[in-house]
């Protein structure tokens, strides 16, 4: 009973550390390899964006930016991506993605040029309301693509 409760607990922890961007057994080739691609491109932004948050300030500017131009990489990529007729749906949201994540790193870059502190906060909080909502539309294609409902499926689309 208790190694029935202890491996039950256990696939439950390892169901939760796989997180959304887990593939399922189920799919076809094809999707599986969807699956794959988005795994990927999971990995990839979630490397970059602790990258990204824990290099400071001003001593790794050059660092960040550089992170930021592979995360719009990144984002542009997977707009690319070919999604199967099951999620063709979801494919406008992965270039509304990508346009809001080129549009945060842009306003990043001008908020590390910005002359004044008011310009710096103006574009930093611009930028930080698109990188938002780049990844709250990946956190919807995640979400949709693992068979669940995303709290944030309200989103109008553009």
């Amino acid at each position: 009973m208790k190694v029935k409760k202890s491996l039950a607990i256990l696939f439950s922890a390892g169901a939760l550390v796989l997180g959304a961007c887990a593939a399922s057994e189920k799919d076809t080739a094809a999707l599986t390899d969807f699956r794959n691609t988005v795994d990927s491109f999971c990995e990839t932004i979630s490397s970059l964006d602790t990258d990204i948050n824990a290099s400071g300030e001003a001593e790794n500017t050059e660092k960040v930016l550089s992170d930021l131009d592979s995360l719009k990489q990144a984002f542009s990529d997977f707009a690319q991506v070919d999604f199967p007729s099951d999620y063709d749906y979801l494919e406008n949201l992965a270039d509304e993605a990508s346009s809001y994540m080129d549009t945060a790193v842009d306003s990043y870059r001008q908020a590390f040029e910005a002359e004044t502190k008011e310009a710096l906060d103006a574009k930093y909080d611009y930028a930080k309301e698109n990188y938002s909502r780049a990844y709250k539309r990946i956190k919807v294609i995640v979400s949709f693509l693992n068979g669940e409902t995303s709290e944030d499926a309200t989103i109008v689309s553009e």
